[in-house]
């Protein structure tokens, strides 16, 4: 039997342009040492109660997150002693973006094998679980250009609906995906037919909703499935995103959506552990906050590292999922529909229980107890640029609005806005 070998050029990308089978730098490898062999420390992290995490937080990022980054070197790097032989397997080898990231045996999805082609069973994904939910994801890496007909074949074989995409295409002049979908129209990849039924762009995320059909069906009857994207756009090329409040929104998207009768959501980025881990455990943390009003982050990334290595694979992504469940604990789900604003509003002038005020002023008060992170303000608070401030107050973050230096000597990447403003205006005089 000949195997379908019809997919779509990646049109985001150049033709030239193909990513070797390095090691996997999922926006961080570059920046950071690659993961301990072993446990840097025998010492526990129990879970913490919601109401102590704020303290705990606290207590952790101390001297530059000093006891955050002891507590990440202390998670085993794989709990088990696990096998990987099919994705080692010489066919195989040029299946997996990344060298040092293969699925075990024993967790990893299993294909249909196409005849004729040998260990066409194989993709680079795993079976995860979640809070209380066995195999409720799909961590896989983002799809070579020579494995998106394989991609797609796990999207229908395991009745998955939900694809949730936590890189962009391209970063850093890097591909770091190959486009999977069509722009418009429709394609078929593999034996998938996909076309693209609508497409929704969003300040942090873009939603596509897919219609999948299997060509050649032998009963000639052909279902088709609806299967929607959410794809996650504002985590930068470096580190973590500024705010855990974007993804937060984006998770709930992803939560109210998938519904039961579904198969495993299939959560990727580019080699599948990083970001994909990070959007896995806040998802299985808030769950876990919900039903016991505690957190296990250690125990959980330790039990996950279990299904695929290198779960959650910075410092930085564990401190994320930290500040996800304090962002969520303190300040909860703020969003609402339209159509629900006038009795909203009315619930906010009604008495808060046990506030002493209203709903509003309790809120507010919300509001007025963040506290302002200095260490994001650098630039504004440097003696040079303390003079351009109107209010010493009212700083920008880093990585807002800046100025290049050029036909002079001073310091001008801090402005305030109306600094902005008045620099705009004498530019086009």
């Amino acid at each position: 039997m000949l195997r379908f070998k019809k997919y779509k050029q990646a049109g985001s990308h150049s033709n030239s342009f193909r990513l070797t089978n390095g090691r996997s730098d999922d926006t961080e490898l570059q920046s950071v040492p690659l993961l301990a062999r072993s446990p840097s420390t025998n010492r526990k992290y129990p879970p913490l109660p919601v109401d102590k995490l704020e303290e705990e937080m606290n207590r952790r990022m101390a001297d530059d997150n000093k006891l955050f980054r002891e507590e990440f070197n202390s998670l085993p790097v794989c709990p088990i002693q696990a096998s990987c032989d099919a994705a080692s397997k010489e066919e195989n080898k040029e299946k997996n973006r990344y060298v040092n990231i293969l699925p075990y045996d024993h967790s990893r999805v299993h294909l249909s094998s196409l005849e004729g082609v040998p260990d066409s069973d194989f993709v680079n994904a795993s079976f995860i679980n979640g809070y209380q939910e066995k195999n409720k994801f799909i961590a896989a890496q983002g799809p070579k250009e020579e494995t998106v007909n394989d991609f797609w074949r796990m999207i229908w074989e395991q009745n998955t609906v939900t694809i949730v995409m936590v890189t962009n295409l391209k970063e850093r002049k890097e591909c770091k995906c190959a486009q999977y979908w069509p722009d418009q129209g429709c394609w078929t990849y593999g034996n998938i037919r996909v076309s693209v039924e609508d497409t929704m762009v969003l300040v942090d995320y873009t939603i596509r909703k897919f219609c999948i059909q299997q060509v050649g069906d032998v009963s000639g009857k052909k279902p088709q499935r609806l299967v929607t994207q959410f794809h996650f756009t504002s985590w930068p090329d470096f580190g973590v995103p500024f705010t855990p409040i974007g993804m937060l929104k984006f998770l709930k998207k992803v939560k109210n959506y998938n519904p039961q009768y579904a198969g495993a959501i299939v959560v990727h980025c580019s080699a599948g552990v990083g970001r994909t881990g990070t959007f896995i455990v806040i998802d299985a943390m808030l769950d876990m906050m919900n039903t016991e009003r505690k957190v296990d982050v250690f125990g959980f990334v330790t039990r996950i590292r279990a299904q695929r290595c290198q779960m959650v694979q910075t410092d930085m992504q564990y401190v994320f999922i930290f500040q996800a469940l304090l962002e969520h604990y303190l300040y909860g789900d703020t969003e609402l529909e339209v159509t629900s604003l006038e009795s909203h509003l009315a619930k906010l002038y009604s008495p808060s229980p046990g506030a002493g005020c209203s709903g509003l002023e309790a809120e507010f008060k919300k509001l007025t107890s963040i506290k302002i992170q200095n260490d994001k303000m650098r630039t504004g608070n440097l003696p040079a640029n303390m003079k351009k401030n109107r209010v010493l107050q009212i700083i920008p973050c880093e990585g807002q609005v800046c100025v290049s230096v050029w036909m002079c000597n001073i310091d001008i990447r801090h402005f305030t806005q109306l600094d902005i403003q008045h620099f705009l205006i004498m530019s086009c005089i």
